[in-house]
C-alpha cells in the first residue's frame, strides 16, 4: 500500500521541486519582493497634417528633436538620470481641434519604490509624473507646447 502511495506522488513532488526555481522563490539575496512596472508614454507634438487617425507622421518643423529614435530621458525625484529610452514612429491623432503627432515610448521593469520619475525628451525640461500613477498604467503624456498647430483649411 505505501509503495503505489510513493509512486503516485512523485509527480507532485517534481512538479512543486521544479517551480521553487522560477519568480521570487529564487531569489534568496533579495530582502524585498520585486516591484518593477512598465512605465509607457508618448510624446504629443501639435501641428501634424491632416489625415486618418492612427496612421503614421511626422513631427513639424517646430519639433525637430523630436522623431523616431529621438531620445527619451528618464530620470529619479531628485533629476539623476536612471535610464534612457527611444522614441516609436510617430502615429496620427485628432484632439478634435487639430492633429497631434504621438511617439511612443516605454521603460519595462520600472522600480514602484521610487516617489515621482521625470522625463524629458531631446533638450527639453522635464516633466515629473508620480510612481502610483504610472504603476497603475497611467500613460506618461508629454505634450509640446511650443510646436505651431498646423491650419486644416486650405490657403
Amino acid at each position: 500500500m505505501a509503495v503505489p502511495l510513493l509512486l503516485s506522488s512523485l509527480p507532485v513532488f517534481a512538479l512543486v521541486s521544479s517551480l521553487g526555481g522560477c519568480g521570487w522563490a529564487s531569489r534568496h539575496d533579495e530582502t524585498a519582493k520585486p516591484d518593477g512596472f512598465l512605465l509607457h508614454g508618448y510624446v504629443s507634438v501639435p501641428g501634424a497634417s491632416a489625415g486618418v487617425a492612427g496612421t503614421a507622421c511626422l513631427a513639424p518643423p517646430s519639433a525637430p528633436d523630436i522623431h523616431e529614435g529621438g531620445n527619451v530621458r528618464i530620470a529619479d525625484d531628485q533629476g539623476r538620470t536612471i535610464a534612457a529610452a527611444t522614441l516609436a514612429g510617430g502615429v496620427l491623432a485628432s484632439d478634435g481641434t487639430g492633429f497631434d503627432c504621438n511617439f511612443a515610448f516605454e521603460l519595462r521593469n520600472a522600480s514602484g519604490s521610487r516617489a515621482a520619475y521625470q522625463i524629458s525628451v531631446g533638450g527639453r525640461p522635464a516633466l515629473t509624473f508620480t510612481t502610483k500613477e504610472l504603476a497603475e498604467g497611467k500613460p506618461a503624456v508629454v505634450p509640446v507646447a511650443d510646436a505651431v498647430r498646423a491650419s486644416t483649411s486650405p490657403s
